[in-house]
């Protein structure tokens, strides 16, 4: 199993490609309602990276603010999809889809972490997290 620190290093640049994903996403949905759920998850997800990145810091990890180059390709292919897809409601199962691997990181990154208050916050992101995944596929 990875240590706690290449587990948390590793969420937090899931967090950034979930929040970059989100502001691609915002560039292709119509309508207030796909807009507000969009502009709310990009918020949640730079909030969740400011606090993981604070508390790696305040351990002494140093992180680069960047999301993985996994990302920025699925990010091309999105465009594509879009272009192919139902509109908003593609674009709400695409979200629904990344945001899966966010929760794995997250669940990955809890267990590591079990017993440590300065991370307990963790809980509480990937909360939002499912909840975000289920209006997604909801909207879908």
């Amino acid at each position: 199993m990875a240590d706690k620190t290449d587990i948390l290093k590793t969420l937090h640049t899931r967090v950034i490609d979930s929040r970059d994903g989100y502001r691609e996403a915002r560039e292709h949905v119509d309508g207030t309602e796909a807009g507000t759920f969009v502009d709310r998850c990009i918020e949640e997800r730079e909030g969740f990276h400011q606090a993981i990145h604070r508390q790696l810091d305040s351990e002494g990890v140093s992180v680069e603010d960047k999301g993985s180059a996994a990302a920025t390709a699925h990010r091309g292919i999105f465009k594509i999809r879009d272009v192919l897809s139902s509109g908003n409601s593609g674009i709400y199962a695409e979200c629904a889809r990344g945001d899966g691997y966010l929760k794995s990181a997250y669940d990955d990154a809890i267990e590591a972490t079990k017993g440590d208050p300065a991370w307990e916050f963790l809980v509480e992101q990937r909360a939002k997290v499912e909840a975000a995944v289920k209006e997604a596929e909801t909207l879908s």
